[in-house]
């Protein structure tokens, strides 16, 4: 029994799950949400945002994605906020133990989304809380938005937390199971 195309494969699957660890390794993703409390829209938002892996002080998000608002705001969701932002006001986040320290966190962002006109969003940011609104903003002149200036529903939770078996492991364990098997079925030939 030739072993070559077997070893080759075992080596083309250890590559791609290394691959696919060090991609893995570069962000962790966190869930948030919060729901009005102020603000003259009932409802909640929720999304992701993307982060550097690890714990950290002061770094930004790279990716805001809303995946659900409340259908009076005119958004389609989801939708990134990051690509759209015409404002950067405040991105910085600290990481502890795997967990947003929110105190120590803020992100607002004024942002335009297809045909909306400009738009804020924020998440622990001083004076405004978290916030989703369109036309202006929504903590200082009663447009339409989800508000709660306190910051008493926002939640983020580390969507990374719950460990699933990612694809590339789970090849590079067929790959070593089939070696394993060959080598064996040599020995018996």
């Amino acid at each position: 029994m030739k072993l070559k195309p077997l070893a080759s494969g075992l080596a083309a699957s250890v590559v791609v799950s290394v691959v696919g660890l060090a991609d893995a390794a570069n962000a962790a993703t966190f869930n948030f949400s919060f729901s009005n409390v102020e603000g003259n829209t009932t409802g909640t938002v929720e999304g992701t945002l993307e982060l550097p892996d690890g714990d950290f002080s002061g770094q930004a998000a790279t990716s805001v994605i809303v995946t659900s608002a409340p259908a009076a705001l005119g958004y389609t969701t989801p939708f990134d906020i990051i690509p759209s932002v015409v404002t950067p006001v405040a991105n910085s986040f600290t990481v502890v133990g795997g967990e947003i320290d929110v105190a120590a966190s803020q992100l607002a962002l004024v942002f335009n989304v297809g045909t909306l006109s400009t738009s804020v969003f924020s998440l622990s940011f001083p004076g405004f809380g978290s916030l989703l609104g369109v036309n202006g903003n929504p903590a200082t002149d009663g447009n339409n938005g989800v508000v709660d200036v306190n910051d008493t529903t926002l939640v983020f939770s580390n969507a990374d937390a719950v460990s699933t078996p990612e694809p590339t492991s789970t090849l590079m364990l067929v790959g070593v199971g089939l070696f394993g098997m060959a080598t064996k079925l040599k020995k018996k030939a």
